[in-house]
Formats: structure tokens, C-alpha cells, sequence
């Protein structure tokens, strides 16, 4: 081939594709057909190479339009020609109003023929003689949900309302209602009349509506192809007669493997597949209905179960409510308008997860005290689909709050920056919730009872409190006051306020116990505290928190804070009697095995009289203390040891003098001694 001839293929190639191009930008049709992403392979499909007339007659006809053709604005999903260019029936997608997209259900249709002068007329669904129409075309069992076979009167539906059921995706999320009882792409269109569409305008995951077992299934069909449906069917025994939900316009390949086998149980809640627009659809969404044994058949044209509409309610719906069953029934408010009740567009489910994620946290533990602007958090989780979400809690004042998230898996370790998540300093709790493939989170789990200690402005920023410890202990009184320091930091700002807490000993069980917020610093920053039926323990925790006039904050903490209900001991020296000397010292010892020896005081009976304070503060390392004694006298001198808990002790010393008389002659065992012998 000389060079000529190759230059020559490949202008004219060039040429072809620029050609190509420039009539698919012309083509006005292309920009009607935006409904579906998939490709079209069926040879009487042609949503881009009809002519324009078509298209023209198409909107013509729903310029004007009547009935229920005036609840939406209505744009081509795609077209079907046949007897050989003269008829097509065409698949007309409502715009959502809100978005502009076409709402995910199944379409509604129209009939164009051609007249004797070749010109297109249009006849819309549910004018006279359409369905006359409709039948004679050759696709048209491609074009409905369900067969064109004869209305069989002699099937009925149960003549019952069948309860017990929750809309078909997770708990908590929301998903609009495209169609109800206003559904007109069903033969006979009775046969929906108690059929639902759901869609979100994506693939979302769908679980059980009731708990059943798998009856049917079939996932094969590329997502998006108008001339195949996916599905899936649950039987349910529960019910007389026997019932079967059906799902349909799956995505491929969605139904999970555990579930292709029937028979396999399934719970209510339980993840299932997910929604796509497979089959007679014009987006993304399921159509949810229950036929009964009295109707069920095999649809060939669907590849699924079929049958006629059971009036079926949801728990989780509040309208249209029927009281035996105790649920609602969905209906959009244009459909409310023609057969009654009340309308409305969006639901949120109630239908709890059959099988909820799971998960914990290995890090951090119980009882750390965080004092690093990012905290490490590390954890695992397992769903019986996937894990998508970890999400990390924290609970502050009486809610929960997101901290951060970190990607699903079997594990994760992430970074919480609490000076981002605007966490105030002191205790906090910090949690985990799980989120699986189908929207459901799992309970909040793992909670760890934190301490925030992060200084989050600039170095010294923050005020600085102290706990007021005496020997380097904290004993709590009995009942009493706890106190603290507390000084501005280098900006100057004055401490307005200093709270307290308190924690137990278990740290499982236990709660903190929020003891009070000082506001006024005359008499040091304080709250009060009893402690009387507290166990003893030198493991209690105490913090403390100051707040500064703009809002900097700094804690302290004290992780072996103390409650003593155990008296301290005193022991005396034993002093002769009687005694000889003007001057006697009595000597003892003390102590105390928990929180520790505070003080002492000490006094006398002199005769038998009144008792006579002679000292009332006496520092713990005195051990002893004289006295003047006359002849004649006799003096009991005590000593009463004082814990720093409050708790005490007092024993006492009794001795004479020479020239001392005894009542009735009568000399105490208690002075008997070897001298006095």
C-alpha cells in the first residue's frame, strides 16, 4: 500500500469520527436521554438515534398535562422502536423537583405512532385506548412490572392487614418515598397498589423488612440494565396464608454469598443487598412489596416472585396508621390527595440491625491522664458484612460528641486532637461506636473514664490550681471542706471559678461525683465533702479546675487521695505513783496507718475536778509534756491524738503525790507498783 492510499484511509477514518461528534452534539436527544448510566444493548432501543420529531411530539404531549401527569415534570429515560420504525413506546422518568435527577422508580410510558402523513402522535398511559395500544406492541411485556397475562379473578389477596414490618434500611436514616398507591407500572396496575418505591439517589444497602427465609434470588443482571431485573424473595411462615416480600432492582452481585441458598434463615434488620436500578427503572431505588400464596407466581419477564399487593404497614411509620396492626402505611401527599389519608415524602426507619456491628477499645485505659494535645486511640471491630466507620465519642456536660473517626476494618489506631475536639480539662468519658456496611452503628461501647490535663493556648496561658495537701497526703474529712489554690496565668486573666470531682474506687463501676463549683475565692477555693460511708482507701481520685475569665483552663489531679475512718492509737509511759518531784513529764506515742498523724492535744483533771485544756494544738512530733503536781494532789492527764482525717484517739495517765488521801482508805489497782509496795 503506498502512502497515498494510507493517508487517504486515514483522513476519510478522521473525517468519520469528527462527523460522528459533531451529530451527538447536535443530536437533541442525547441531552433528554440522561436518566440511565448503563449501556443499551437491546437492537429496538434507541435512545440516540431516533429522530427529533419524536422527541418534539414526546414534549408536546406533556405540555399540557392532566391528571396524575401534573404531580412532575417528566424527561425521556429511553425509547423502544419497533414495527419497523412506526411505533415506540417510550419510558418517561419524573424530575425530582428538589435535585433535578430523575427520581429512582419505575417509569412511566407513553405510545408514539406514526400517523398516514408520518408524523408522531402520542398517547400517555392511562389515556382512553392505551392499554388497547399498549397490549399489541411487541415489547411491551418488556415495559411493566409483572406478565400480560389475564386478570385471574379467581386469586385473591388475604382480605388482611399484615403488620409487623419496618422499612427496609437501616435504623435512623432517612430515604424518600417515590411511589405508593399511586403505582401505575404494574399489569394489572391493582397488582402495586400496595407496593412501595424508596430511593435515596444512590446504591443504598437494604436489610430485611421481616425476619423470613430466602425463597428467591437472583443478582446476575449489570447494574443498570433496563432488560434485566435482579431480586431477592422472602418467605414468611409467620403469616396465613403464607407470605413473600419481595426486593426488587438490586445491584449485581449484591446478594451476600451466606444468603444464596434457600431456606437460609433471615432476621429482621439483617443486611440483604443493595438497591440499584436493574430491570424497569428509571434510578436507583427498591420496590418493596408482600404478595401472599393465594397470588404468588414466578414472573418470567421479572425473574422473580410476583403476585398481587398485600396492604402491609410499618412500626416505623406514624401515618395513615391502622390501630390492630399498630403501623403506618407510606403515601406521598399527591397520593393522599386521591385516596385519602395523609402524604408525605420522606421516612426515617426504626428497623433495628439483626446483626449490629461490634467493637472495643484496647487503648487508652481506664484512669489516664491525658496530658498530650493528641491522645492515641486503638481498637477493633467486626460486623458480619464490613465495618466502615470507626467513630470516636467523647460524653461532656450530659451529651456525646464526635472527637474523631478513623476508616472501617478489623482494627484501627488513630489520633484524637482534644484540643480541636474544644474538650474542657478534667474528667471525661471516652467511647466507641462501630458503623457496618448498612448504615447501622453499633451500641456505644468501650467507654474509658478519662482525666484531661492539656494546656491548648499558648505556654503559660493557662491558670494553675493546686490541691491542698498537708505532708504531702490529701485526706478528705469526714465532713468538712476540700481546698485548692489557684493563680491567673502569664496573660493575667483572673480565675473566675474552680470545680471539683471525686472518683471511687472502682473504676468500672463507679461514677464521678461532681462536687461543686467555687466561685468566690475569699476563703480559698473550696467545696464541701462527706465521706462518712465511703470505704477506707487510699486510692480515691480528686480533681480540680480552674477557669479563667477566658475560658483557659488547667487541672490537677490526685490519684491517691484518702478516707480514713480508723481512729489513730496513743500509748502512755508509765509514771510511778506516788510521786516524789514538783515536776512530772508525761511521755507517750502515736500514730496512725492511713492517713497519718495530724496533731495533738492535751489536759488534766486535778482532784477530780473540772478538766483543764493546757495545750490545744500540739505538732505530732511532740511526745511529751510536763506538769506542776502539789502535795496532796491527784492529776489525770490525757491525750487525744487527731488524724488528718479528723478521726481520734484519747488516752489518759493518772498519778499522786505524797500527802494524797484515797476515799475510805481504799488505793486503786491502777496505782499499785513496785515503789508503792
Amino acid at each position: 500500500m503506498n502512502k497515498s492510499l494510507k493517508f487517504g484511509i486515514i483522513l476519510l477514518i478522521s473525517l468519520c469520527v469528527i462527523l460522528l461528534l459533531i451529530m451527538s452534539l447536535e443530536n437533541p436527544l442525547r441531552n433528554i436521554v440522561i436518566g440511565r448510566s448503563n449501556q443499551i444493548t437491546d437492537e429496538t432501543q434507541t435512545p440516540i438515534d431516533e429522530d427529533t420529531e419524536l422527541v418534539r411530539a414526546v414534549e408536546k404531549a406533556l405540555a399540557q398535562p392532566k391528571g396524575r401527569w401534573a404531580e412532575f415534570t417528566y424527561k425521556i429515560d429511553h425509547i423502544q422502536v419497533q414495527d419497523g420504525g412506526q411505533m415506540a413506546i417510550v419510558w418517561l422518568a419524573p424530575v425530582d423537583p428538589e435535585t433535578g435527577t430523575f427520581l429512582g422508580r419505575e417509569p412511566e410510558l407513553a405510545l408514539a405512532e406514526r400517523d398516514q402523513q408520518g408524523n408522531w402522535q402520542v398517547l400517555l398511559e392511562g389515556e382512553e385506548n392505551f392499554n388497547e395500544k399498549f397490549l399489541s406492541c411487541q415489547d411491551a411485556e418488556k415495559n411493566i412490572e409483572g406478565d400480560l397475562i389475564p386478570d385471574d379473578q379467581t386469586k385473591s389477596v388475604s382480605g388482611q392487614v399484615l403488620g409487623g414490618y419496618y422499612l427496609p434500611w437501616a435504623a435512623g436514616l432517612e430515604k424518600r418515598l417515590t411511589w405508593s398507591v399511586g403505582h401505575t407500572s404494574c399489569y394489572p396496575i391493582y397488582y402495586c397498589t400496595h407496593a412501595f418505591d424508596f430511593a435515596d439517589g444512590t446504591m443504598f444497602p437494604i436489610v430485611a423488612s421481616k425476619g423470613g427465609t430466602v425463597f428467591h434470588w437472583y443478582d446476575g443482571c449489570t447494574n443498570g440494565d433496563p432488560n434485566c431485573s435482579n431480586s431477592i424473595t422472602l418467605l414468611d411462615r409467620s403469616t396465613t396464608p403464607w407470605t413473600y416480600q419481595i426486593y426488587l432492582h438490586i445491584a449485581y452481585d449484591s446478594v451476600p454469598d451466606w444468603l444464596k441458598e434457600v431456606g437460609t434463615p433471615v432476621m429482621q434488620g439483617q443486611y440483604i443487598a443493595n438497591v440499584d436500578d436493574t430491570g424497569y427503572s428509571t434510578g436507583h431505588h427498591v420496590h418493596f412489596m408482600v404478595v401472599s400464596e393465594n397470588t404468588r407466581y414466578f414472573s418470567y419477564s421479572l425473574n422473580s416472585i410476583w403476585g398481587v399487593a398485600e396492604d402491609i404497614t410499618f412500626r416505623d411509620v406514624d401515618i395513615n396508621w391502622d390501630a390492630a396492626t399498630q403501623g403506618g402505611r407510606p403515601r406521598l401527599a399527591y397520593e393522599a390527595a386521591t385516596y385519602g389519608g395523609v402524604g408525605r415524602t420522606y421516612y426515617i426507619s426504626g428497623n433495628q440491625p439483626a446483626n449490629p456491628p461490634t467493637g472495643g477499645l484496647t487503648a487508652p485505659q481506664t484512669k489516664t491522664v491525658v496530658k498530650t494535645t493528641d491522645l492515641t486511640v486503638k481498637g477493633w471491630g467486626k460486623d458480619d458484612v464490613a465495618v466502615t466507620k470507626f467513630e470516636f465519642l467523647a460524653f461532656v456536660g450530659d451529651e456525646w460528641i464526635t472527637v474523631g473517626e478513623a476508616p472501617g476494618g478489623e482494627s484501627f489506631s488513630a489520633s484524637v486532637d482534644l484540643c480541636a475536639s474544644d474538650l474542657p480539662d478534667g474528667p471525661f468519658y471516652l467511647a466507641l461506636r462501630v458503623w457496618d456496611y448498612e448504615g447501622n452503628p453499633s451500641t456505644i461501647r468501650s467507654m474509658r473514664k478519662l482525666i484531661k490535663d492539656v494546656e491548648c493556648g499558648q505556654e503559660g496561658s493557662d491558670p494553675r490550681v493546686t490541691l491542698t495537701l498537708k505532708d504531702d497526703v490529701l485526706a478528705l474529712p469526714q465532713a468538712g471542706l476540700i481546698n485548692a489554690t489557684a493563680v491567673p496565668g502569664k496573660d493575667g486573666h483572673a480565675v473566675q471559678s474552680v470545680e471539683f470531682w471525686l472518683h471511687g474506687l472502682d473504676w468500672q463501676r463507679n461514677k464521678w461525683v461532681y462536687l461543686g463549683k467555687d466561685t468566690n475565692p475569699l476563703n480559698g477555693w473550696q467545696a464541701h465533702i462527706t465521706t462518712r460511708k465511703m470505704r477506707e482507701s487510699d486510692k480515691y481520685t480528686l480533681v480540680a479546675v480552674a477557669t479563667d475569665a477566658e475560658g483557659n483552663q488547667d487541672a490537677d489531679i490526685n490519684l491517691h487521695v484518702i478516707v480514713d475512718h480508723t481512729d489513730p492509737w496513743v500509748n502512755m509511759t508509765q509514771i510511778p505513783s506516788p510521786y516524789s518531784g514538783r515536776t512530772i513529764r508525761f511521755r507517750w506515742t502515736g500514730g496512725d496507718q492511713l492517713s497519718g498523724l495530724d496533731h495533738y492535744s492535751v489536759g488534766m483533771y486535778v482532784n477530780g475536778g473540772n478538766y483543764q485544756l493546757l495545750a490545744n494544738y500540739l505538732p505530732k512530733s511532740v511526745s511529751s509534756y510536763p506538769i506542776t503536781i502539789k502535795k496532796g494532789e491527784i492529776v489525770r492527764f490525757e491525750v487525744t491524738a487527731y488524724d488528718q482525717s479528723g478521726n481520734n484517739f484519747t488516752n489518759s495517765m493518772s498519778v499522786y503525790r505524797e500527802g494524797y488521801e484515797f476515799p475510805y482508805n481504799y488505793i486503786f489497782p491502777v496505782f499499785y507498783s513496785d515503789e508503792a509496795d
